[in-house]
């Protein structure tokens, strides 16, 4: 049987490591992973019944949460070098297709606007848009040149709470903070919170 030919190939055949075999192996390694017991051992764990009343329980409770934190950022780690993978395969995959396009687009008429050219398919549309400049500033040294120039109508000044000073200057109560002098500040609900347990490892 006849392999497929692929035009961006100069009509070899298609090689077999493009993204869609690459996309379909992630998928099925994802959905593989997603079905194993082994992925991680915390989820093995039999916890009926158990109790945590010794320092070496509570030892061993630490090292399985540590194991599978491992665990999780092993995996997670290996499928976004997955992602990142594919990503770069589509892009390259693409990029001589896209390069033809935009020589094929040159050499035909196209719609013109103010902000673009484009050229209408069946199945898509080939836009040239044209670009604002991109500005690459050094704010501080825009900012002191404006200043020492007289235009400093061009330069704002940002007004922000200091919170950290307001908070160590006030009280809570009753849900609100209040200065030295008992007035309550407005704009500012306390709301208590429980004490959060968590593990460290």
């Amino acid at each position: 049987m006849n392999k497929k030919k692929d035009p961006s190939h100069g009509g070899n055949p298609m090689p077999q490591d493009g993204l869609n075999a690459r996309a379909i192996a992630f998928m099925e390694l994802y959905h593989k992973g997603k079905g194993n017991d082994n992925m991680s051992e915390l989820t093995n764990i039999e916890t009926e019944g158990f109790v945590i009343d010794t320092d070496a329980k509570a030892e061993w409770a630490l090292t399985k949460i540590r194991e599978a934190r491992a665990d999780r950022d092993r995996w997670v780690k290996w499928y976004e070098d997955k992602i990142a993978e594919i990503t770069a395969q589509t892009d390259f995959n693409t990029m001589n297709l896209e390069r033809m396009l935009a020589e094929y687009f040159a050499s035909v008429p196209h719609k013109k606007t103010k902000t673009q050219e484009s050229y209408t398919l069946p199945g898509g549309k080939l836009i040239l848009k044209t670009q604002n400049p991109e500005y690459k500033r050094d704010d501080k040294t825009v900012i002191d040149w404006l200043k020492q120039n007289g235009q400093a109508q061009y330069v704002k000044v940002k007004e922000e709470l200091a919170w950290s000073d307001l908070k160590a200057a006030t009280a809570i109560f009753e849900g609100h903070i209040v200065t030295e002098d008992g007035e309550i500040v407005p704009g500012v609900d306390v709301i208590e919170r429980d004490a959060k347990f968590v593990v460290e490892v």
